[in-house]
């Protein structure tokens, strides 16, 4: 059946149905305008792989421009197809096909973040579900079977497409085809408005990011519903647009209104919405206001679009939830600021250049096939390694060749591949997107569906961390068998027929030097295994909310222009949405002991398993720990909580770059050291302070300071701060202010903060205190026992005025009493300094003491090192004639201090 255009939450939807556990899907297939293979492969194909989908994706070769270090799984784990035409490929499908059950969603979206996410988009959603399917999938497949003769695209990515549209054939031979009203509408031969009802219209309502330069689309629709009420919605700054042409095409509208949505979010939907008397219709999908996409055909050059006719009871614009005062009339069309169209670099789109379309590996051959025979040489470059940025020369394509065939003896499984060629004026080099290998028999291989319900399915993180301990007993089993997988993937390579490119020995020190396809398999199979709601909790992803509406999933991402305009000038950013609220912490205390002591248990068991986990596991182990270790699984000050959680962590962090998981470790690392740091006693030496410490040490050389607000907020979900209250962003920011602007005083201060004392830096080395007891020079001295580094205080008493210096440089302890008349000590032992403040405690100092003379007399070391230190000895106002004012000693007859000169 069928749903009416509407906003939708996809990566939602997607979630609910991983998680339910029944969805056994065979082929997922994206047709997207643009694609952004990050998102897609850290935010969609684990749950498509989940429901043990092979994955599709064909987009618009022209628009293909990947980041090359994003693609780690491309032509393994799911095939990416790019599809040439004279027009844009535009169409926005997606459509997952299993044997008993098909979805598909048909809209405005692009398979980015911008378009799953952050803008306002519009989608359909065709079932086929309880014995029916809508006419409108029936009409899909045979669109499917008819696309690649529509387009160009390579053979493999061809008979992809020819495999899903025969599977989808064959699944919905098993329904019963019902007419819902949904109509689905095509461009292969006949044009969008071709299809539309005619005749006048009560109302018409028009909206879509682009309007076509001359305004050709709107006059045609116009036309073809005249109309009394015609209302035109635009996107200030956002709507390509010139106001001139629509304002010439429109004079003598009647009843024209133009509004302009002045809201941030990104409105990318299409729109063509019309009444007649109680009736109302609209059109929704891929189509912009242009003559290419509403006007033309695909055999006429037209674009490819795909959309959806359908009847609705109300009306689409304005969307529910929009601000009435983002909906601002505007006087006159020519009010639009004018957005126009960018200009395409020759070099690097379009059909004049040479363009790649696929590159297949079979068994030690690799097949190019190109978009057209390019008219001159073409060489061809490729890397096993896109981080070092080394490209090396695989061989040359020459003139009036479309493809060509290599040796892929140099080639890895997880190659890229692209073109190089001579520019205009035979100096400038033009070089293609990159483009990966595909190797066939890997992406045959369906993934084993629902593998990460081997025990109860963890659909949300309360399961993780409530009282059924199954859920961790589940997670358990699913550490084991990436331990498994491990192995697996540590064997020599299988893609060629005959004897592999490698020994067995040498694949396997490959991946001791951790490859980057094989550190990628590992974070598959762990994400994979775990599901996403663990993967989510390990990797800061918020909650996915239940919702039919739009949701914000990611704050650190804003809306963009993604890409239907982004051949038209540059992406737009909207501004970022407010933090949300933090929830109620996680509170165990009051839970059964015997409950509390099996989370302790297993997260023991965790933290011993042999081998080597994948980053995932270790930063959702390290996030688990954390969570049972604020909500009082362990009793106060007991130091085995810290020491798990900084296990775990920093065998994240020793992964985390090359796994591309750098800034969730931060974060994570940022949000530990901070429930630490505020749970820790400092003032005291204790077993806990010694894993605090090892803690502080790991993070020491990390950038906190850079950490992504974010992740960080959603890291201190669940955790509380000592008191009870929710941790909050704020509260790890502060502690990172602190730890890192004086790295050397860190401990120092904690320990004054812990003794309740009001401390000030004075210099990489010194700081000030202020204290309420009657003798400073003992609080002085509790501040040098908490520091493990060369140390002043200086400290002054709020009681009495008296101050007081304590200076340490091992092995020497100075102690300064400033009053009517100073007092100098000075302390030496070759053992730590915590050895010589019990003596001084037990009256039992003066074994460690050293003979200066008297103890008004300065001590010449003493003052070098306060000096050293940044710290200014204090001079007395009042001193008689004859005195030196700093070490009070008499002067010489020429007003000399043999002392101080000494």
């Amino acid at each position: 059946m069928s749903a009416l255009a509407d906003p939708l939450n996809v990566p939602a939807l997607l979630h609910e149905m991983e998680a339910s556990g029944d969805w056994d899907v065979q082929e997922a297939l994206f047709l997207t305008f643009n694609a952004d293979v990050a998102f897609l492969e850290r935010g969609v194909l684990g749950l498509c792989q989940s429901m043990g989908a092979r994955v599709t994706v064909i987009a618009d070769a022209g628009m293909w421009r990947p980041d090359p270090l994003a693609m780690k799984g491309a032509g393994t784990q799911y095939l990416v197809g790019l599809a040439a035409h004279s027009g844009a490929f535009h169409p926005k499908l997606t459509l997952l096909v299993g044997d008993d059950r098909v979805l598909a969603l048909i809209g405005s979206g692009n398979l980015t973040m911008g378009g799953w996410q952050h803008n306002s988009e519009l989608w359909n959603v065709l079932r086929a579900e309880d014995g029916q399917a809508p006419q409108a999938l029936s009409d899909l497949a045979e669109w499917l079977e008819l696309l690649p003769a529509s387009v160009r695209l390579a053979s493999d990515h061809a008979a992809a497409l020819n495999r899903v549209a025969a599977k989808l054939r064959g699944t919905l031979e098993r329904f019963t085809p019902i007419d819902d009203g949904a109509q689905l509408v095509t461009n292969l031969d006949r044009s969008f408005l071709s299809q539309l009802p005619g005749g006048p219209v009560d109302e018409l309502t028009l909206y879509a990011p682009f309007i076509d330069e001359h305004a050709r689309a709107v006059r045609a629709l116009v036309e073809h519903f005249p109309t009394p009420k015609l209302t035109l919605v635009v996107q200030p700054g956002l709507t390509v647009v010139e106001p001139q042409a629509l304002a010439s095409v429109l004079r003598g509208q009647t009843g024209l209104t133009v509004v302009a949505d002045t809201s941030h979010r990104y409105r990318h939907a299409k729109l063509v919405e019309w009444r007649r008397g109680p009736y109302r219709q609209v059109l929704t999908g891929s189509a912009n206001l242009s003559a290419a996409a509403m006007l033309n055909t695909v055999s006429s050059g037209g674009n490819v679009e795909l959309g959806i006719l359908t009847n609705v009871d109300e009306p689409l614009w304005p969307e529910p939830g929009l601000d009435p005062n983002h909906r601002v009339q505007l006087e006159s069309i020519t009010d639009i600021p004018a957005l126009r169209i960018g200009t395409i670099a020759p070099e690097t789109t379009g059909l004049a250049v040479p363009q790649l379309l696929s590159a297949v590996l079979a068994g030690n051959e690799l097949r190019i096939e190109l978009a057209y025979p390019v008219p001159f040489a073409v060489e061809v470059e490729y890397t096993n390694n896109p981080l070092n940025d080394s490209w090396n020369r695989l061989g040359t394509i020459v003139a009036g060749h479309s493809t060509a065939s290599f040796p892929a003896d140099q080639l890895g499984d997880s190659a890229l591949l692209r073109l190089d060629w001579a520019g205009g004026d035979e100096t400038i080099l033009a070089r293609g997107p990159a483009v990966p290998a595909s190797v066939p028999e890997r992406l045959r291989t369906r993934p084993a569906a629902g593998r990460a319900a081997g025990g109860p399915r963890i659909k949300s993180r309360d399961d993780l961390l409530g009282v059924d301990l199954r859920y961790l007993d589940a997670f358990a089993s699913q550490l084991t068998k990436i331990h498994e997988d491990v192995t697996a993937l540590k064997t020599p390579s299988t893609r060629s027929s005959g004897t592999s490119t490698a020994s067995g020995a040498e694949r396997n020190a490959e991946f001791e030097e951790e490859p980057a396809a094989w550190l990628w398999e590992l974070e598959q199979t762990a994400q994979h295994l775990h599901g996403p709601v663990f993967s989510g909790f390990a990797l800061g992803l918020p909650t996915p909310v239940q919702s039919t509406g739009w949701e914000n999933f990611d704050s650190s991402e804003t809306g963009d222009l993604d890409a239907d305009a982004a051949i038209y000038g540059d992406d737009q950013i909207a501004p970022p949405t407010d933090n949300p609220e933090p929830v109620e912490p996680l509170m165990h205390a009051a839970d059964p002991d015997r409950i509390k002591k099996a989370r302790r248990d297993r997260v023991r068991a965790f933290a011993t398993m042999p081998g080597r986990l994948s980053t995932v596991s270790y930063l959702g182990l390290a996030r688990l720990a954390l969570c049972f270790y604020c909500a009082g699984d362990w009793k106060e000050h007991d130091p085995e909580p810290i020491r798990l959680v900084t296990s775990f962590l920093s065998k994240a962090l020793d992964q985390a770059h090359t796994s591309g998981m750098g800034d969730e470790a931060k974060a994570l690392a940022a949000v530990a050291l901070t429930c630490v740091r505020r749970r820790v006693d400092n003032t005291a030496t204790s077993p806990a302070t010694h894993e605090a410490k090892r803690l502080h040490d790991r993070c020491r050389d990390l950038d906190l300071g850079a950490v992504p607000l974010p992740l960080v907020t959603e890291y201190t979900q669940c955790l509380s701060a000592p008191g009870g209250r929710p941790l909050e962003t704020a509260d790890v920011y502060d502690e990172l202010h602190t730890f890192s602007e004086h790295p050397l005083l860190d401990a120092a201060m904690l320990a004054a903060e812990g003794h309740g004392y009001d401390a000030e830096v004075l210099g990489p080395y010194s700081l000030q205190i202020s204290v309420r007891s009657r003798d400073p020079l003992q609080g002085a001295l509790k501040i040098l026992a908490a520091s493990k580094v060369p140390l002043g205080v200086v400290s002054q008493s709020q009681t009495t005025g008296k101050s007081a210096i304590a200076l340490w440089s091992d092995p020497d302890l100075y102690c300064i009493e400033i009053d009517d008349r100073d007092r100098w000590v000075h302390y030496r032992s070759t053992h730590a300094l915590n050895v010589i403040l019990a003596a001084i405690q037990s009256s039992d100092g003066r074994r460690f003491r050293v003979d200066h003379g008297p103890f008004n007399q300065a001590i010449p070391e003493a003052k070098l090192l306060a000096e050293r230190f940044g710290i200014q000895m204090p001079r007395k106002a009042g001193v008689p004639p004859g005195v030196c004012p700093d070490c009070f000693m008499m002067l010489t007859p020429a007003g000399i201090c043999a002392t101080c000169e000494a």
